[in-house]
């Protein structure tokens, strides 16, 4: 809210909108549980806690996202950690220092200081092999991550839907993942070209209500 309280509404099954009292700058959402940074860039989580997800670290942070059931953030020097479910390998942060960290159902990807991208977790369909080059943004979803390079032009990776990325530049990405209602991949990729126009593409067969 304008008054940095938060509101949440939908499935709260395992009190995942149940938001906490007090002022907060950014909010993410997981499978079950929520996180978000309050003022004072401490941490607070709520909902499923069945990997430790809602278990938030302490100390001071810059940004926050949350997968399915991990979660992970980035700390004021710009170091990562993440903690929950770590079956695949998504938990493991690596050292050194990052200015975004995005995070897909059971992998985690970030751009490093110096503009590269590195992922880590399941890599059952390549999410986790981050191309070279430079990149300004970042972003997870299902089973492939996708990014903006210096020239503003998207390489993306992992599940097959989503690798032939459009050309063009682009502003701003954002990525969908499986709807868990349909069999098959349901993938997807959404981007702002400069003009201010939407492009989506992946596999799109699903239309829901």
């Amino acid at each position: 809210r304008s008054d940095r309280t938060i509101a949440c509404w939908g499935n709260n099954s395992d009190g995942q909108a149940d938001a906490p009292s007090g002022q907060f700058t950014t909010i993410t959402a997981g499978d079950g549980h929520t996180c978000a940074l309050r003022s004072d860039r401490t941490i607070a989580c709520w909902g499923n806690n069945s990997d430790g997800q809602a278990e938030a670290p302490s100390g001071q942070f810059t940004t926050i996202t949350a997968g399915d059931r991990h979660s992970c953030a980035l700390r004021n020097g710009g170091t990562a950690i993440c903690w929950g479910d770590n079956y695949w390998g998504q938990a493991d942060a690596p050292s050194g220092q990052f200015t975004t960290i995005t995070t897909g159902p059971t992998h985690t990807c970030a751009l490093r200081s110096d503009g590269t991208a590195t992922c880590w977790g399941n890599n059952s369909d390549g999410q986790a092999d981050a191309p070279s080059g430079h990149f300004t943004a970042i972003t997870a979803g299902g089973y492939h991550a996708c990014a903006l390079r210096s020239d503003r032009t998207i390489a993306c990776w992992g599940d097959r839907w989503v690798t032939d990325a459009p050309s063009g530049q682009f502003t701003a990405i954002a990525a969908g993942g499986e709807v868990p209602e349909y069999d098959g991949s349901n993938t997807w990729m959404c981007g702002l070209r400069r003009d201010g126009s939407v492009l989506c593409w992946g596999d799109l067969s699903v239309r829901l209500p």
